[in-house]
């Protein structure tokens, strides 16, 4: 092709432009395609992890997996999308690197809160999920709730920073001075083994995961333990779903179709069960993210 300079540098510059970076990487795309048309086209999509267990976290041979990297997979298989590569993030950085487009969706067990909200989208719950202390074997400072937490001012809570627990634990009343907040759950179950704190404070299943995955007999599930209320004076429960861009309104509407579905069938639960849910961890099928996201 006989090509002068200008019209080959214009050429370039035009081709340039059909490029995009997104949670797909590098590559031709429409300028008003959306991440699920492309994760349709690709067959791929990225999902934002933090690696940790039961929720999302990578197995040794390198394939992601967990509850919640497992619905997706579920979710996303009718459309096509059965390619599901992991992004390891702290927790605190799943926001925004979800914003940054970094990866496609949050596939973490995050609860639906109205702050998130206010910063992403959600599908609809795939769980519901209370609280769980671990402390040492016996719980020396005998405390079974936040609550006595807040009355025991010696006594030293850990939890995961970023998580709803921290934002949990200070309505309950407990002092920043009480609080130690670490980076991952794994290093909070390590600072209860230290003696740096006396309770670590998690959702349920994170708990049992990381009491089997500790294997300590030296340690402990607090029971029973009085969950936080309401509003209304009922026991709360928090709700897990998957965080997306608010843009990606297609995603959204594709995926909650398909976890109602789940839901339905069965097939939910069946998917939920080896990584410890039961019954009990199902929500209940009219509560949305929604409702959640102005009540939560």
């Amino acid at each position: 092709m006989n090509t002068t300079r200008r019209e080959f540098a214009l050429w370039t510059l035009s081709g340039a432009a059909l490029l995009t970076i997104g949670p797909m990487g590098v590559g031709p795309a429409r300028a008003a395609s959306s991440t699920f048309e492309a994760a349709k086209a690709s067959k791929k999509i990225i999902v934002g992890i933090a690696n940790e267990k039961p929720y999302g976290y990578v197995e040794s041979d390198g394939k992601p997996t967990g509850a919640i990297v497992e619905v997706i997979r579920a979710a996303l298989a009718p459309y096509g999308i059965n390619d599901i590569a992991a992004e390891i993030v702290d927790f605190n950085a799943l926001i925004p690197g979800l914003n940054a487009s970094r990866f496609g969706i949050i596939g973490a067990g995050m609860y639906v809160k109205p702050a998130r909200c206010a910063a992403i989208a959600f599908s609809n719950p795939l769980t519901r999920s209370g609280g769980a202390f671990l402390a040492k074997k016996g719980n020396p400072t005998g405390v079974h709730s936040l609550k006595e937490v807040a009355a025991k001012k010696s006594v030293k809570l850990g939890t995961q920073i970023g998580t709803s627990q921290v934002q949990e634990t200070k309505d309950a009343g407990i002092s920043d001075d009480q609080i130690v907040l670490f980076s991952k759950d794994s290093e909070a179950l390590a600072g209860l083994q230290a003696g740096r704190v006396d309770v670590i404070y998690f959702p349920d299943l994170e708990a049992n995961a990381l009491l089997a995955t500790a294997n300590d007999p030296s340690l402990e599930r607090v029971v029973p333990f009085e969950q936080i209320l309401g509003p209304d004076g009922k026991q709360a429960w928090n709700y897990q779903a998957l965080g997306l861009r608010k843009a990606d309104t297609d995603l959204i509407e594709a995926i909650n179709t398909q976890l109602a579905s789940l839901l339905a069938s069965g097939k939910l639960l069946e998917i939920l069960a080896p990584f410890g849910y039961s019954k009990n961890e199902l929500p209940p099928a009219d509560v949305t993210a929604a409702q959640l996201c102005q009540t939560s």
